[in-house]
């Protein structure tokens, strides 16, 4: 791997921690800031209105014990790391956040960000199947906005601005994906996933989009250098957010000589493309819309050649109900948790890859 390309790596990878000082220097300039639960949220409005969002799910379980004295003990790992983190303010994140936004795909997410309300300013998007009145609830969504934070006017033309720049991201992050899968030799698993959590911390999209760029240029000029395409199959692993998970146990399957393909159910960012602008609002809920969970998986299977499926279930969730065992290709379920042996996940996950 050429040093160029090196260097971009550990930049995406070092992303958010180097994301705490944007969010001090974002507040310090009186900008207001939203923390995001849930990658349906619709990013575009927020950016519209000069409200940056930033994803607060918690990555690791440091502050759960601090959790469970307000949530039950019982209840998914994720949500009391993510509450701890805003109860102990060790997340400056959440700290600098003016408010706080999920959906109610989650019960047990909502009940948590509800418990919030003491704390934060908070609100829930209502999630719809029919897209109508998904825009219906984006229009109530900007009113509210407005009002809270006294904005005159939502700028149409901003708007159209930033789902253009949201579609040229969503349209690299696609791209530097199909490259990975195709030639899992230029990088490994985990570099894919850094790319894609670390992005989501440059708040500036002009410079994310630069970023991702320059990157897809490093990736394109190895490949150049060394024009070798597999074609033995993908992985795809999915269930628990996986960036806090990524160096325990994404890392150690780099070394298998085989494209593993992570997709978190809960954090991150939605990279459908948003095609029609006539009714921009109609086009946004259609990309926000939760999609079946089925027809997504079958999908990726097939744009992806993938031969297995990986499902960490994170303890306490009570959302994935998928019956990955349906799809006809090998499944293998695990239960992890914040404090278990990494380690002897990533073994089990290799042993199940290097039997197929």
């Amino acid at each position: 791997m050429n040093s160029n390309l090196l260097n971009q790596l550990d930049e995406f990878k070092n992303q958010r921690h180097e994301a705490f000082v944007s969010a001090f220097e974002l507040k310090s300039e009186g900008k207001k800031i939203a923390g995001v639960y849930g990658e349906n949220v619709p990013r575009e409005i927020l950016w519209a209105l000069d409200i940056i969002p930033i994803n607060i799910y918690g990555i690791d379980g440091s502050n759960i014990e601090a959790a469970e004295k307000f949530i039950d003990k019982k209840s998914c790992s994720l949500l009391k790391a993510s509450y701890g983190y805003i109860l102990t303010d060790r997340c400056p994140f959440s700290h600098f956040a003016d408010i706080i936004i999920g959906t109610n795909y989650c019960f047990d997410k909502e009940c948590m960000i509800n418990k919030l309300e003491n704390i934060k300013q908070v609100y829930i998007i209502k999630e719809h199947k029919n897209a109508a009145d998904l825009v219906s609830e984006y229009k109530d969504f900007i009113y509210y906005l407005q009002q809270k934070y006294s904005i005159d006017k939502f700028d149409e033309d901003k708007f159209v601005k930033i789902v253009k720049n949201t579609n040229n991201i969503s349209k690299l992050v696609h791209e530097i994906t199909d490259i990975y899968m195709k030639h899992p030799y230029i990088m490994g698993s985990n570099d894919l996933l850094n790319i894609i959590y670390g992005s989501q911390f440059i708040f500036d999209l002009d410079e994310r989009l630069y970023k991702l760029q320059q990157l897809k240029e490093a990736l394109d000029m190895a490949l150049f250098e060394h024009p070798v395409t597999f074609n033995k199959g993908s992985i795809l692993i999915t269930g628990v957010p996986l960036g806090g998970l990524n160096d325990g146990i994404i890392k150690p399957l780099s070394s298998l000589n085989i494209s593993v393909l992570t997709l978190s159910r809960c954090e991150g960012e939605n990279y459908k493309i948003v095609d029609d602008f006539e009714d921009l609002y109609f086009s946004l809920a259609q990309k926000y819309i939760a999609v079946n969970s089925q027809e997504n998986l079958n999908r990726i299977i097939s744009k992806y050649n993938i031969v297995a499926i990986v499902n960490l279930k994170i303890q306490g969730c009570e959302v994935q109900s998928e019956e990955y065992s349906a799809l006809g290709i090998p499944y293998l379920p695990v239960n992890i948790d914040y404090n278990c042996d990494y380690e002897k996940i990533a073994m089990k996950i290799k042993s199940f890859i290097n039997k197929l």
